[in-house]
């Protein structure tokens, strides 16, 4: 089926290239961007050739120069940049790793920092303006995140007079969203807004779990088969108001907020077998949950720029909320040696993040870089967990008093940091400091007794970069860095989560930050229509964090995270774009990876090869469209426990359309078009306990219409400052 379904997508995206090549003379190449030209014209379908760029530290995935960002989700452009891919529980990962920070306009905010692979899937790719990847971050970001960096920069648009757009999607499964944007300036004041919203059903997806437990004599064999599906109903708002008194001073006043809720249901068999292979238990087990994510932020900045040297001051201050809840109800219905069963579980959360930050940064004499700034951060979370359980004798519910929990917890976060610069000829050096010292104070009341955890730590976070611009099409990039892994309030809450009757799992208070040391060797060549990015990439991590399962005598599975792990990574990536003519454009990339867990105080090792390849190709094809092709597969993940056998992968074709001097934009797209049965790649964990089996599948084709209404007349204005997103280059 698979070999099947990418014989005819090749097929079809060499139709496209033909047709491309073939109607060469005939395509109208007007809507090319120009500075001088009205803003709607420019929007015009064109192929960019700076779809993805590469500087001393940084990789960057132009999101608006993509065709598919017009009717697709952030999830959709993901799979197209370099170093990141989608595994089979359709999480992100960067460099096979899903342990790094993600930011959103380079700072640290919960609009998508949290539940960043649920809202993926419903946020409008419109709305992103790019997309960078930071595999060794400067000092000024934080040393949070052991894998880098993933850098959300929304779109923001500064013109003089106003605009905006509107825009609605939909689709198969009876997925459903609409999107606004407006901008308006006057004088020195200037005022944006972005609002959209988005139903989103999941394909029902159907898996299998199979457990063999070496440490139980009376549930030997498990076997667990569910059918489930999501629904997420998500809106999200965003504003921003600036004012510029002068050309040296900026005051900004931001804020974000997103409402997303999903439900799950699912309906699940479980049977247990002996020693013997006798079914001794089997039961039926329907489940829904409802997951209900709630984020505000705001900022409010100054930024100063110096008339004598061009440094830029800023300051600010921002604020986050996370108002989270979860509902699970789970019910028994014994088939066999079962009894009844009915728990309803009640978890709350809210997350309060304060940050007040100082930068500075200026270039000096051409030759000279420095940079350096101070930053607090206060994080306090608030946890109420209970349990109810069905009495069937008395037809009623009662608190499960065994499984109360309370959490307070705070943490405090100082660092200041340092750097300095120099360009010699074609050498250009950098290296600075960053100084982080964490205060963690929490207390958890429980059944068993209160839980006090109180610990610090302090770390210096080096950084070292050495650019060579070796001619004006060659270069070549090496530098080192120091990371951190702080584990999550999740990670840390000893509270027991019942996940069903036989599965539990509960955080450690006792869990030490990852340091994580990495280097990378990025060369950069280029041609008249081409360019090749070629980066090695390698890390050592000395105590990770790890999701480690042990079964009980019982039959119980039991789940938490340990820093039990040395954990070693090396990958080599190649990005290359093609752009034979104005006409048509092909970009593709491709990582391999070597992983190498250990656990000496569990004596358990896992090693693999893991791999990930993307292709995508935009052609015109006639006045105002384009089409596009894309596909990506990846596969060979793994942890201390568990292994992926098998592919992932995504294909995808799309259209857009212009009209009426491409104010009004139409556009189609099908996924996975030609086949009707995807499965996930399959999941082994081995302990010394238990082994367990997963697979799972579901129908991935969906089709989606879009269409972008955009209105007013403007111009760029240049004389605005850059709002703190200053440049590390010389």
């Amino acid at each position: 089926m698979c070999n099947q379904a990418m014989k005819k997508f090749l097929f079809i995206l060499a139709a496209v290239l033909q047709v491309a090549i073939a109607g060469a003379q005939q395509v109208d190449t007007t809507g090319f961007y120009s500075e001088k030209r009205d803003t709607l014209k420019a929007a015009a379908v064109t192929v960019r050739r700076d779809l993805v760029t590469a500087d001393a530290d940084k990789l960057t995935y132009n999101v608006q120069a993509d065709p598919k960002a017009e009717g697709s989700n952030l999830i959709d452009i993901l799979r197209a940049v370099p170093m990141l891919s989608i595994n089979g529980d359709e999480e992100v990962l960067l460099n096979g790793s899903n342990d790094y920070k993600v930011l959103v306009n380079g700072r640290s905010t919960g609009m998508l920092a949290r539940n960043f692979n649920q809202l993926i899937k419903t946020i409008p790719a419109s709305s992103i303006k790019e997309i960078q990847v930071i595999t060794n971050p400067p000092v000024k970001y934080d040393a949070e995140g052991i894998g880098g960096i993933i850098n959300i920069v929304l779109a923001r648009r500064l013109k003089s007079g106003y605009s905006g757009s509107l825009g609605a999607q939909g689709g198969t499964l009876g997925m459903a969203g609409g999107n606004g944007y407006i901008n308006a300036q006057l004088g020195k004041f200037t005022f944006s807004a972005n609002a959209s919203g988005m139903y989103y059903p999941t394909p029902k997806a159907h898996g299998v779990t199979d457990i063999e437990n070496y440490s139980s004599e009376t549930n030997h064999y498990y076997k667990l088969e569910f059918d489930s599906d999501n629904i997420y109903r998500i809106g999200s708002l965003s504003l921003e108001a600036s004012y510029e008194p002068d050309s040296l001073n900026l005051i900004t006043l931001s804020g974000w907020s997103n409402f997303q809720k999903m439900q799950s249901n699912y309906d699940i068999t479980e049977t247990f077998w002996n020693t013997d292979y006798i079914k001794t238990i089997e039961m039926l087990e329907p489940t829904a949950k409802t997951n209900r994510y709630n984020t505000f932020s705001g900022e409010l900045a100054y930024q100063k720029t110096f008339r004598d040297d061009g440094g830029i001051l800023t300051f600010s201050y921002s604020i986050d909320g996370n108002p989270n809840s979860t509902e699970n109800h789970i019910i028994v219905e014994p088939v066999l040696n079962c009894t009844d069963y009915h728990r309803h579980s009640f978890n709350t959360e809210h997350t309060i993040q304060q940050i007040g930050q100082i930068d500075y940064f200026a270039t000096l004499l051409k030759k000279h870089q420095i940079e350096a700034g101070g930053k607090y951060t206060l994080r306090s979370h608030v946890a109420d967990s209970q349990d109810e359980l069905w009495d069937y004798s008395k037809n009623e519910w009662f608190i499960d008093n065994s499984n109360v929990n309370d959490l307070d917890y705070k943490q405090h976060i100082f660092a200041a940091y340092a750097s300095y610069g120099y360009k010699f000829s074609k050498l250009t050096l950098k290296a600075g400091t960053r100084l982080e010292y964490t205060l963690n104070r929490g207390l958890s009341k429980s059944a068993s007794g209160d839980i006090t955890f109180d610990n610090s730590n302090f770390n210096i976070v080096p950084y070292l970069n050495a650019a060579w611009q070796i001619d004006p099409k060659n270069s070549l990039v090496l530098s080192y860095t120091r990371r951190l892994g702080r584990p999550s309030v999740s990670y840390l809450n000893p509270y027991i989560a019942e996940e069903s009757p036989y599965s539990r799992m509960h955080g450690n208070p006792d869990l030490r930050t990852v340091v994580s040391d990495a280097v990378t060797l990025t060369y950069r060549t280029s041609g008249d229509k081409w360019d090749l990015t070629a980066r090695t990439y390698g890390s050592l991590t000395g105590n990770k964090i790890e999701y480690l399962s042990v079964v009980s005598p019982d039959g119980v599975k039991v789940s938490t995270y340990e820093n039990a792990v040395r954990y070693n990574h090396i990958d080599q990536m190649l990005s290359f774009n093609w752009n034979p003519s104005d006409k048509f454009s092909i970009q593709t990339s491709a990582m391999a990876g070597y992983d190498y867990y250990y656990a000496p105080t569990l004596d358990q090792k896992n090693d693999g090869i893991n791999w990930n390849v993307s292709l995508s190709a935009n052609v015109f094809l006639w006045k105002g469209a384009m089409a596009y092709a894309s596909a990506d597969a990846g596969g060979g993940e793994i942890t201390l426990q568990r292994t992926y056998h098998g592919v992932d992968y995504a294909y995808s074709l799309g259209l857009r359309q212009g009209f009426l001097q491409n104010r009004l934009v139409l556009s189609v797209s099908a996924i996975m078009p030609f086949q009707n049965r995807y499965a996930a790649p399959v999941r082994d964990t081995y302990t010394d306990t238990y082994y367990q089996h997963n697979e799972s599948w579901h129908n991935p084709r969906q089709f989606r219409l879009g269409v972008t209404w955009r209105f007013g007349k403007t111009t760029i204005n240049f004389k605005h400052a850059k709002k703190t997103e200053v440049s590390d280059k010389l």
